[in-house]
């Protein structure tokens, strides 16, 4: 069963530099998702700031990274289901035997950290439903060039599209965005969104940050703006689970921010501003007018 949260994303003070924060085995990378970094923290190509360096894995919120999921410089998913024996393939290339694909799949520490060849079992295209038999064998019965994701406590999730090209090319179909996580073992293509508009068009979802792209992914709480958080899907959609840094007063290891409309700049809490979320001059577009409500710096 896929139930996980998502890796947070902290704002060090109000240089909108972002780092990861940590991972917890839950219920949905940012996945729902979250992409891949490098820790330079230097702008990719998306024009948003890269990550730094990880920090709580274990979800504790104390930043120590040092439980079973902690995702080293990457976002991470954790699946709930027991480990399996280590086996590689490439899963842009796609390098396995004929009638077999590679996928990511659970292989040490709790989280989907390697990848294997298992046998195409069905023809589920993108949009179907499909049946995920756990993070140790992760078989499915969705087509090769598919992956069964966001699947529920009886294993029922939707095939998904892995994305093709590479990862300094990922090839998405229109309105889709290619998330890389767990240092590359997952690449998919999941919907886009903007998070002004909480667009994501599946009950259960809201539009998130994965580091590189905003995604929808599944919802897991509904904390509210200035309350503790440690991933981006602990917090009521439209919102942003920052570093402590980001506000006059946030009593955890990182708070709900919100995301605020630079054209109508608003922020509900006293001592922030509306702050371009991307530097200026790299936002994509129709992205323009996106910002997040931080301590001016």
């Amino acid at each position: 069963m896929k139930t996980l949260r998502l890796l947070s994303l902290c704002l060090i003070g109000s240089s909108l530099t972002l780092s990861a924060c940590g991972v917890k085995d839950d219920v949905n990378d940012t996945g729902g998702l979250t992409a891949a970094n490098d820790t330079n923290n230097e702008s990719d190509t998306t024009g948003n700031t890269d990550f730094g360096e990880a920090g709580d894995g274990d979800g504790d919120g104390d930043g120590d990274g040092d439980g079973p999921g902690d995702g080293g410089d990457t976002g991470s998913f954790l699946p709930t289901t027991d480990l399996g024996t280590l086996a590689s393939c490439d899963a842009w290339a796609q390098d396995c035997p004929e009638e077999e694909k590679c996928v990511a799949y659970a292989s040490s520490g709790g989280t989907w950290d390697a990848n294997k060849c298992v046998p195409i079992m069905g023809d589920g295209q993108v949009g179907d439903p499909c049946q995920y038999n756990g993070a140790v064998e992760s078989t499915d019965d969705c087509a090769a060039g598919n992956w069964c994701w966001d699947s529920n406590a009886e294993g029922i999730g939707t095939c998904t599209a892995l994305c093709t090209g590479g990862p300094d090319n990922p090839i998405c179909a229109p309105g889709t965005s290619c998330s890389i996580a767990n240092s590359g073992s997952i690449n998919l293509c999941l919907l886009s969104c903007n998070p002004l508009l909480q667009d994501c068009p599946n009950p259960g979802t809201s539009c998130f940050f994965d580091g590189g792209n905003f995604v929808c992914a599944n919802a897991t709480s509904d904390i509210p703006v200035g309350e503790p958080c440690g991933f981006i899907n602990d917090c009521i959609g439209g919102t942003i689970c920052l570093a402590p840094e980001s506000f006059p007063n946030c009593n955890g290891a990182s708070c709900c921010g919100e995301f605020c409309d630079l054209a109508e700049p608003f922020c509900s809490i006293a001592g922030t501003e509306c702050t371009a979320f991307f530097e200026e001059g790299t936002a994509p577009p129709g992205f323009e007018d996106i910002g997040v409500c931080v301590i001016p710096g």
